[in-house]
């Protein structure tokens, strides 16, 4: 039942995240909408995602692994219903802000579960349910696609994405309740400080990793466009070879047994390079083959670091997990901010070349974490 409302949820995650980037346009002129107020829809998103994630990390050693599991995919399914029916700029906001108030939930009820469950191979269980957010996030902008193609409400998709969250409810409301060494059985259950050294360590590497992630992938296009020359149209098939090697990259992972901080230096080299050749060369298929390999090598990151947390781990996975995903937040909010800014300031080659200087950074705390561990 927990991977099966794991695979469900996480579907439905990153099939919501890629409707309205795909809808944008049309959305702009169905709710009368200008950059800023697009601009700020978005943050109300990153706001609901914070705010949940901020909920579970204060809270989750009350309510418990199967009650946020619930509580996620219950808030995301009624969330993803009033994006389906909204007809004001306030009715999406409001739909936004409280649909990623479940998916906070069901972020960090997912890799509480999976951590708390006390299964083998816990990374490669980790890596396919990531797959499946990845496996969304492709679908979902060819289905958006078809719906605006064939003149149907763009707004429908999200009772598409509503449905499959509403079967991820049904077995998390299944699903036993989880009693494990890593949940809380009471005041006498073991607990870890949240706010030691290696947490922040580790805090500070998915909040650096979801930022060059969710700026890359949101801004490839337009450097390709903007900077490249190329047709809006064709750079778009960017964004879809990232996704197809994020969802590649995750599966492979899955059955990759090598030590956590080896295999996290590993991919982030890889990072690091294939952004700087597709920064650096100006032949389109060029450009695609390293889009691609960087979605490759990204794909694995975040469910490394979320598995380094997890084996670091006592009694209180649910809160530190709400920590974690809180600044999962904090560094996509920050760093769209930082490229977008210094992008309208000194062009699209200053702000997007940004991104290879937060991998290095992300690179040099891997190697910092592996010789903490090795001592």
């Amino acid at each position: 039942m927990i991977k099966l409302y794991s695979y469900f949820a996480f579907f439905s995650f990153g099939f919501f995240v890629m409707i309205l980037p795909s809808a944008l346009p049309v959305a702009m002129n169905e709710f009368k909408m200008d950059y800023f107020q697009s601009g700020y829809l978005m943050i109300m998103g990153t706001a609901g995602y914070i705010a949940g994630s901020l909920i579970c990390a204060l809270f989750a050693h009350i309510m418990g692994l199967k009650r946020i599991a619930i509580i996620g995919a219950f808030l995301s399914s009624i969330g993803l219903i009033y994006f389906a029916i909204s007809r004001s700029y306030i009715d999406i906001n409001i739909a936004n802000f409280s649909t990623n108030i479940g998916m906070g939930f069901i972020e960090i009820g997912i890799g509480s579960l999976i951590g708390a469950s006390s299964q083998e191979n816990m990374s490669g269980t980790l890596n396919r349910v990531n797959a499946l957010f990845a496996l969304g996030s492709v679908v979902s902008p060819f289905v958006i696609s078809a719906f605006i193609g064939l003149g149907w409400n763009w707004q429908l998709v999200y009772l598409m994405a509503s449905a499959i969250s509403t079967i991820a409810l049904i077995f998390a409301i299944k699903m036993e309740k989880i009693e494990s060494e890593k949940s809380v059985k009471g005041h006498a259950a073991k607990r870890s400080n949240g706010f030691a050294p290696v947490f922040f360590l580790i805090y500070a590497l998915v909040a650096i990793y979801v930022g060059y992630e969710a700026t890359y992938s949101s801004w490839v296009t337009t450097f390709m466009t903007n900077f490249r020359d190329i047709t809006v149209a064709i750079a778009a098939a960017s964004s879809s070879a990232f996704w197809i090697g994020m969802f590649v990259g995750r599966l492979f992972a899955s059955y990759i047994k090598v030590k956590a901080e080896s295999w996290l230096i590993f991919i982030v080299s890889g990072s690091l390079i294939s952004v700087l050749f597709s920064i650096s060369f100006s032949n389109l298929y060029s450009i695609i083959l390293f889009v691609f390999l960087s979605g490759l090598f990204f794909a694995s990151t975040y469910p490394t670091v979320q598995s380094m947390l997890i084996e670091r781990t006592e009694g209180n996975i649910g809160n530190l997990m709400g920590i974690f995903v809180f600044f999962v937040g904090i560094g996509a909010a920050l760093s769209q901010w930082i490229v977008s800014s210094l992008s309208d300031i000194f062009g699209i080659l200053i702000g997007f070349s940004i991104i290879p200087l937060m991998i290095l950074s992300e690179l040099i705390l891997s190697v910092s974490l592996a010789k903490r561990r090795a001592m």
